[in-house]
């Protein structure tokens, strides 16, 4: 009981330890990022802007494509539903293939996601889409995240250095807005 009491009459004396760096010789994990002041909106290579992700264009109907497996639910904007598709891959930079989630809302097809674990696969990810798309826009100069800004998708590559997850995703932005009318009306 006695040491109950003087742990909480130190967290209380020096604070949380996850957010007091101090405490115990401890480091705070809480990233702070630099904001790139040269980073100016970047589009996509001329002719390389995607009308779709991997074959599926924007808005297609879940109902018409076979092979359609159940994955998640996002419950963002009344509900996201990622499926993956059988024997569907993306081919990464190092040869290595990652399967592909499919995001549909309303039943449309609005958002095409690629998961990797790791950096040495982000990379991977990063250089195949720079290859194909040219280099987005960096918003952080001490964070691994590149962002591209069409007519009418949105693309992202981005990595989280705590969960060595890498991310990328290209959404249609006419169903972005459909969906953001939908929420602004339900309210």
């Amino acid at each position: 009981m006695i040491g109950i009491l003087i742990f909480f009459s130190l967290v209380m004396v020096m604070g949380c330890p996850q957010f007091n760096a101090n405490f115990l010789g401890g480091k705070m994990d809480i990233p702070v990022y630099e904001p790139n002041e040269n980073c100016k909106l970047v589009g996509f290579k001329p002719g390389s802007e995607p009308n779709g992700f991997n074959g599926i264009k924007w808005e297609t109907k879940l109902s018409t494509l076979e092979g359609m497996k159940h994955l998640r639910k996002d419950n963002s904007y009344g509900g996201v539903y990622f499926y993956v598709r059988e024997k569907d891959t993306f081919k990464l930079g190092n040869g290595k293939l990652e399967s592909i989630e499919y995001g549909f809302w309303q039943g449309k097809f609005y958002t095409g996601m690629v998961i990797t674990q790791g950096l040495e696969d982000f990379n991977a990810v990063k250089e195949a889409v720079f290859a194909k798309f040219g280099q987005g826009a960096k918003p952080f100069r001490n964070k691994e995240e590149y962002l591209w800004i069409g007519k009418n998708a949105v693309m992202a590559v981005r990595y989280d250095e705590y969960s060595k997850v890498g991310t990328f995703y290209v959404k249609s932005d006419s169903m972005t807005k459909q969906m953001e009318e939908h929420v602004a009306n339900v309210k």
